[in-house]
């Protein structure tokens, strides 16, 4: 399968750079929180006039755009932690990366999620966009939102996302035109995100947001972890198990069958050619 192949060699890609350098790794890491942070700026200022209207259609409409994110991500060549979750697995599966290298990858990628989380909400304070936000503002509803759901839920939905995110990536894969792919993307994105399923990492760009202007007392550090640990195993075992380890257990299936048949077909050609 010519995606899985493209997996292998994206994951050996990202640990000659991560050996090469782990400064432009982590870097490239930081680029894909503030690309998140440029989409979820959007969504939340197109989404807030849907609120204010209180129009059913708020999170639906917001969603849209948060596809933006995976694209400026993967054509930006930036790092991000749940996709990777999908890359390291496959390679490490087929024996092409060790255990290590995918545990050193995911460390350095998540830490660089986070920084350009942490930069990104310290730039948008700064700037004085997100100053003087009402109290019921869609950030914040949002934000309280995800503190609020229990601990199984937000394992169960960072499952449920990352296996949709990693389908994001997975899909386009087999496509060769550019614009389907970002189409694709775009579409597969909204899909987790109007069904309010929950990515860590876009979760660590919302809360840093979200503190770093003035906010209601409901948003505070000890909901912020109660969200992520739990959001970021389901987002790993989202991306590793259900698409890494089960798309490369179905096409190792579909090898074994084509290595099967092929002794087939040349003992068929040999005795034709023997009874010739």
């Amino acid at each position: 399968m010519e995606a899985i192949q493209k997996c292998k060699d994206l994951a050996l890609k990202k640990r000659t750079i991560l050996n090469r350098s782990l400064i432009q790794y982590v870097m490239r890491a930081a680029l894909a929180g503030v690309y998140i942070g440029f989409a979820l700026i959007l969504c939340f200022r197109v989404g807030e006039f849907f609120r204010e209207a209180n129009s059913p259609a708020t999170y639906l409409v917001s969603g849209i755009f948060f596809g933006i994110a995976l694209v400026l991500i993967v054509y930006g060549e930036a790092e991000l932690f749940t996709g990777n979750t999908m890359f390291f697995t496959i390679s490490t599966l087929h024996k092409e990366t060790t255990i290590k290298d995918a545990l050193r990858n995911l460390l350095a990628c998540y830490s660089g999620n986070l920084i350009g989380a942490l930069f990104f909400a310290f730039l948008i304070s700064q700037a004085g966009v997100l100053d003087h936000l009402p109290q019921d503002h869609l950030l914040f509803q949002t934000a309280e939102k995800k503190i609020q759901a229990t601990t199984m839920q937000l394992f169960y939905k960072g499952i449920l996302c990352n296996w949709l995110v990693c389908l994001a990536i997975f899909i386009p894969m087999q496509m060769k035109d550019d614009m389907a792919k970002i189409l694709s993307m775009i579409l597969i994105v909204f899909i987790f995100f109007a069904s309010g399923y929950e990515h860590s990492i876009a979760n660590f760009v919302l809360f840093s947001l979200a503190l770093a202007v003035s906010h209601p007392d409901t948003i505070n550090i000890a909901g912020v972890v109660h969200n992520i640990i739990p959001v970021t195993l389901g987002n790993i075992v989202g991306g590793a198990l259900f698409m890494g380890a089960l798309y490369t257990y179905l096409t190792s299936q579909k090898e074994d069958q084509v290595s099967e048949k092929r002794p087939m077909v040349y003992l068929f050609h040999k005795r034709k050619m023997l009874n010739k």
